[in-house]
């Protein structure tokens, strides 16, 4: 019987006190993610596609839930095979891995990166993963945090998905999560482990059949998918916009559970790996370098950079005088000051300087809020005649 070799104890360590109740801990973390500000706008936020009026086409939300139910089956799967795991913790993780996520996408990621690297010359950076765990462990609840268990928060900051790896095994060391800086640490279960695998075919099928319908890819003018991938999901090209994830998932995922319960450790067949790895190199030159992407990086870097230039040389001036930021015309400086109002006392007790500062609210902020935010303190509201 397979297993984690840490103690349930380990696992169901809380970072804070939380007294629990007939929810159970796992299930509780479930609850608390689900019930934060911070999930709440994963609505708003964009998957690989900017700020869509479709409505069917995926959100971070919508991805997280994705990651959530292929979690689920995998873990099911193995435990039908005799593995020791606990599903409500795996479901958990998947639930809180991109709560931290910056707006935009990976796009909105990349310029926050670039603007934390520059301003701290090159000692901190931004990464979506390390951000997840920040926001659980503190930004949620005005910085009093949502208290998880170590398992989950583990599986959250070690979860890079983007990362394509046939196999993942669990780093079985207890660590002091709230110190990772790097992207450098595997989970320390197999739950952890799981969602990292579940994290990356999650987005790929979802990804393809958005590119299909916004005309990205399969049309008459842009790259077909290839025919070799079509005939591993036996479908036809006129089929995948709406089978091309479910294909997938239907192949991928029974080929994960027998893969990882013949290997002991998670990940997928040979033929299984080579058509990820084929889909994922088709993805990153037809859709995500397509010019329609590539078009929308620019306006992602001009809206984040112009809130970040616009609040540093704010705060600057006026750092936590409250009557300033209420009295000030602008609205988005309001909120901006009431943000500050609310996490004054957590952000001088963890000695947080303005990158940091700067970094939470925007990364905390949905697609069309840092839209708005960046109209209201660029566009005036009335034109004197």
């Amino acid at each position: 019987m397979m297993k984690n070799e840490l103690s349930d104890e380990v696992y169901e360590r809380r970072f804070k006190p939380k007294k629990e109740d007939i929810r159970g801990v796992f299930f509780r973390d479930q609850t608390a993610i689900v019930h934060s500000l911070p999930f709440r706008r994963l609505k708003r936020k964009t998957q690989v596609f900017f700020a869509p009026d479709n409505d069917h086409i995926c959100t971070r939300i919508e991805h997280v839930l994705h990651v959530f139910t292929n979690s689920t089956t995998i873990s099911k799967g193995l435990i039908n095979k005799g593995w020791k795991l606990n599903v409500e913790m795996a479901q958990a993780i998947a639930l809180g891995h991109d709560i931290g996520h910056a707006p935009f996408g990976h796009a909105g990621e990349e310029v926050l990166n670039k603007i934390v690297e520059k301003e701290t010359k090159g000692e901190n950076s931004f990464h979506h993963e390390i951000n997840s765990l920040r926001f659980v462990d503190y930004i949620a609840e005005k910085g009093k945090g949502l208290k998880l268990t170590f398992g989950v928060r583990d599986g959250i900051v070690s979860h890079c998905g983007e990362k394509l790896e046939q196999f993942i095994e669990p780093d079985w060391e207890v660590k002091k999560l709230e110190d990772i800086g790097k992207l450098d640490k595997y989970p320390s279960s197999y739950e952890g482990c799981i969602v990292r695998v579940a994290d990356k075919i999650s987005s790929l099928g979802r990804d393809m059949e958005d590119a299909i319908e916004l005309e990205i890819i399969n049309g008459e003018k842009t790259e077909k998918i290839p025919k070799d991938i079509l005939e591993y999901l036996d479908i036809e090209s006129s089929d995948a916009k709406y089978q091309f994830n479910r294909a997938l998932l239907k192949r991928i995922i029974y080929d994960i559970i027998d893969t990882t319960n013949s290997k002991e450790k998670v990940g997928m067949s040979n033929d299984g790996f080579e058509i990820i790895c084929k889909i994922n190199d088709f993805s990153e030159r037809g859709i995500y370098k397509a010019e329609k992407i590539e078009n929308y990086r620019h306006y992602v870097g001009v809206i984040l950079q112009n809130i970040y230039s616009s609040l540093s040389e704010l705060f600057d001036e006026h750092r936590y005088d409250f009557e300033f930021y209420k009295g000030h015309f602008i609205k988005s400086y309001k909120e901006f000051g009431d943000y500050l109002r609310a996490y004054k006392k957590f952000y001088e007790k963890s000695d947080a300087d303005k990158t940091q500062i700067l970094a939470d609210y925007i990364s905390g902020m949905s697609d069309n809020y840092a839209i708005g935010f960046s109209k209201d303190i660029s566009i005036p509201k009335t034109v004197f005649r």
